[in-house]
């Protein structure tokens, strides 16, 4: 089988693809994808741990905590205290993200629009059945390997 024909390249191009449609968007947002997952999230539970974020977004803790920093500088987000454990935290989206996130997720509906133009309701709710029982297959496949 050529490479061109691989499950794992297919995903990861059309992935990519997908994502560079959507950074060209958010842009102007002065955001990136990951940080859009993240606020995205947030517009949908708010006041999550920086824990609670890494594992709904599939991200490891330094780099979620590191888009959480970075958006919090931009006055996106906010961190408040745990009332009964002052070493953790509650992140809490604010007003000019909730903007933010109604503009873009129009713009992200758009893209993911694009991507599947062509495919009936039928093969996108196949395909993104499919995705979500290769997800499951290999969610936590990392750490089995490790063993």
């Amino acid at each position: 089988m050529e490479i061109q024909q691989s499950l794992g390249y297919l995903l990861n191009t059309s992935a990519r693809l997908i994502k560079r449609r959507l950074d060209m968007h958010l842009k102007s947002y002065g955001i990136t994808t990951a940080q859009w997952a993240v606020l995205k999230l947030l517009s949908l539970e708010d006041h999550l741990s920086q824990a609670e974020i890494a594992e709904k977004t599939n991200a490891d803790r330094a780099t979620c905590g590191a888009v959480i920093d970075k958006l919090i500088s931009k006055g996106l987000l906010q961190k408040e205290l745990f009332e009964n454990d002052r070493r953790s935290y509650r992140v809490k989206i604010l007003p000019p993200a909730v903007t933010i996130v109604d503009k873009v997720t129009l713009l992200a509906e758009n893209v993911n629009g694009s991507a599947v133009q062509g495919l009936t309701d039928t093969e996108i709710s196949q395909f993104a059945k499919c995705l979500n029982t290769i997800i499951s297959n290999l969610g936590g496949g990392i750490d089995e390997l490790d063993s």
